[in-house]
């Protein structure tokens, strides 16, 4: 539990972090590789979601164009990036803070499947949610939570022209259709400079390096460190 320990879970307080260009803004965990993309095959246990849910995506994407896609009014929660800088970025939550929308996944058996089938060791259920750049969107620049999770954008819609994510110094587009696989804890931004949306459905993943046992804990801690961060949100008055 060394890496555990020394971590900033129980203190959240500032970490002079291994890597500057890395810069978690909630939980920062030590000894952990750290690059801003990542391939399938450096994934180790999560390449069998991975390699699940990409083969699913036709499907996943049918279930999601049925959907009622008028509850995304809201955009995502975020520590280091005001709502009003964001107004573009909407989402649909199958998961939020650890809780299915039941109702939800009943209409997105192929999602439905695939997290049922995968435990916490290859799928983070803290959030996964439809995620649509609206024309025009652009993210600005900024830092994820915890560099102890991977975040992965399976492609669902992606327009033709200049929709593309930027982490670190690299610059990449979602067309390929294989899941995009990145350390949001380096600096990056995300933009859809065309005429049409754009829709990822976005996963979390703990970094495949962590044990069971290290993973173990901190779900052990997950629901306090979810009720911390809405509380904290609530500081800066964001979140519901």
């Amino acid at each position: 539990m060394a890496r555990i320990a020394a971590s900033t879970l129980s203190s959240f307080e500032s970490a002079v972090f291994a890597d500057e260009r890395q810069r978690p803004t909630w939980v920062y965990t030590p000894g952990l590789t750290a690059r801003p993309f990542w391939t399938r095959e450096q994934c180790g246990r999560l390449t069998e979601m991975i390699v699940a849910f990409e083969a699913g995506r036709e499907a996943i994407a049918a279930e999601i164009a049925a959907l009622d896609t008028s509850r995304m009014g809201v955009p995502y929660d975020h520590l280091s990036v005001a709502p009003e800088q964001i107004r573009g970025w909407k989402n649909l939550f199958f998961f939020k803070d650890y809780q299915p929308d039941h109702e939800l996944m009943a209409r997105v058996p192929t999602i439905r499947a695939i997290t049922e089938r995968f435990g916490p060791a290859q799928l983070d259920r803290f959030e996964l949610f439809l995620s649509v750049l609206e024309p025009g969107t652009h993210i600005p620049p900024h830092f994820g939570g915890s560099n102890c999770k991977l975040t992965l954008h399976l492609p669902l819609d992606v327009p033709p022209g200049d929709a593309a994510i930027r982490v670190d110094t690299e610059t990449r587009g979602w067309a390929s259709g294989d899941m995009v696989i990145f350390d949001d804890t380096f600096d990056h931004e995300a933009w859809n400079r065309t005429g049409r949306a754009r829709a990822v459905l976005l996963i979390k993943a703990y970094h495949p390096e962590l044990t069971a046992q290290e993973i173990g804990v901190l779900e052990m801690f997950a629901p306090l460190s979810a009720k911390v961060y809405r509380e904290l949100l609530k500081t800066k008055g964001r979140g519901q």
